[in-house]
């Protein structure tokens, strides 16, 4: 366990929460976590998982400002749906990617678990996308991501982070309940997207 680590922990779970409640503070709290992680994540040589966090650095950055001014007449941001289209090609992409870079961290790198890794590297890059747009399926890919991680990470030892995972996990559950009860109370909406 390092100091990264702690503070990663303890600024995620309270971003995370935030995120649940669509609170707008919830991307720089989210930035205090995801710099720390990246260097835990460096160290313990799970090098698709640190370049993430560089990823999430920018779109913490991009997230705070459409969550406060990406809505209508730069108002905030209302939770929203993808349509069947973009699920499929957002899955396509997701494969592909994830095939792609567990090849190339499995050649080119003493990387640990790299196909593995890469799989809920490209699904959480995903997810982090469509939750800076506010969309609510960004919920169901950090599920299914919190549930991978719980296995790597309690494989490679670092038990505050898998601790970390299932936080995640609960919080990600409850953040489907909440933004699913947002996007009822806008019917409209969810009847043209469906």
């Amino acid at each position: 366990m390092s100091i990264f680590e702690i503070i990663g922990v303890i600024f995620g779970v309270w971003s995370v929460y935030l995120t649940v409640k669509q609170k707008v503070l919830s991307w720089p709290v989210g930035l205090v976590s995801v710099v720390a992680l990246g260097i835990m994540f460096f160290q313990i040589k799970l090098y698709a998982d640190a370049m993430e966090q560089i990823y999430y650095v920018i779109t913490g950055f991009v997230g705070w400002y459409l969550w406060k001014y990406g809505g209508e007449k730069k108002s905030e941001l209302k939770v929203s749906l993808l349509n069947n289209k973009q699920r499929v090609i957002g899955a396509g992409i997701v494969l592909a990617l994830s095939a792609v870079l567990g090849y190339l961290l499995d050649t080119y790198t003493d990387a640990s678990l790299p196909y593995l890794d890469s799989v809920t590297t490209v699904m959480s890059l995903c997810a982090q996308l469509l939750l800076t747009k506010k969309i609510f399926e960004n919920w169901i890919l950090w599920i299914i991501v919190d549930v991978m991680a719980l296995g790597i990470y309690t494989y490679k030892g670092v038990y505050l982070t898998t601790g970390l995972y299932v936080i995640y996990l609960v919080l990600a559950s409850g953040g489907f309940v909440q933004w699913y009860k947002s996007l009822v109370a806008n019917k409209k909406y969810v009847k043209e997207t469906i």
